[in-house]
């Protein structure tokens, strides 16, 4: 079986500066990853790469399989789901006007609002349902909160049966409750039995990795600082020197929690 990502040496470089330099990465089928590093490790620029709206420098990327530059990207796109608060920013602003009930169940054709067809019976309502969107079926979009607007974006990749769903860091803007609630829906979406997505999750904050998560790839300085099994990666050395400030880790509840040191 094809890996789901493959990046083989890719540096990015843009206007003579290195954005990324020489990253070797490979997602298997039945993996789900975690991108950590601090602001300005590369991690959004990582992105673009892997759904092809940019270009590498050097190497290559390919996806399922296919390598980019011998297939139509327009095509392949639509096995792949993004999440992140720039899309929901522009969904907002663009379509805010389109009701959750028709976004939701235009994510079937990956389009925006009405599709020219009608998702599978019963789709639709299991999406909203799955992502506790159905009180909000008449909604505008853009009277959403920030975190049922995530919702929504995540109910389209469903109803899209995405086979790759990439967050970039989805709890952006989301208080407490807001983020628990959220990392919730994201952990049933990733484990379950009758869906067969693969998540890339892209953040700063350790303790939003929940249990299904089982690799790491952490950058810094636009280069691959680690990478492997999570039990591997987190760890006080890592994350102190990828975060550039030293800290301590705990597993409580499954999850890693951190504390800078000397506070």
């Amino acid at each position: 079986m094809n890996p789901v990502l493959s990046l083989n040496g890719v540096t990015l470089e843009r206007r003579h500066r290195t954005i990324l330099r020489n990253i070797s990465w490979t997602v298997q089928p039945d993996e789900h990853w975690v991108v950590m590093g601090a602001n300005g490790s590369g991690k959004t620029s990582l992105l673009t790469l892997i759904t092809g709206y940019e270009w590498p420098t050097q190497g290559h990327v390919a996806v399922f399989g296919h390598r980019y530059g011998t297939v139509d990207l327009r095509e392949l796109r639509k096995r792949i789901g993004w999440v992140s608060h720039h899309l929901s920013e522009w969904m907002a602003r663009d379509h805010g006007h389109v009701a959750v009930s028709d976004l939701v169940a235009s994510g079937h054709q990956a389009v925006i609002g009405k599709g020219t067809e009608d998702p599978p019976p019963g789709r639709l309502q299991s999406a909203l349902a799955q992502f506790d969107l159905e009180r909000l079926g008449h909604s505008a979009f853009a009277a959403l909160s920030q975190g049922e607007k995530t919702r929504v974006l995540l109910a389209r990749a469903w109803m899209a049966r995405v086979e790759l769903l990439i967050l970039d860091e989805p709890c952006s803007g989301l208080d407490l409750k807001g983020r628990e609630q959220l990392l919730l829906l994201i952990q049933r979406y990733m484990t379950h039995p009758q869906e067969s997505v693969r998540v890339i999750y892209v953040t700063h904050h350790p303790e939003e990795i929940v249990p299904g998560f089982t690799h790491g790839l952490v950058l810094k300085d636009g280069q691959v600082f680690a990478q492997g099994p999570l039990s591997d990666i987190l760890t006080d050395h890592i994350l102190s020197e990828a975060l550039d400030v030293p800290v301590h880790l705990q597993i409580i509840g499954g999850r890693p929690w951190v504390r800078v040191n000397g506070q």
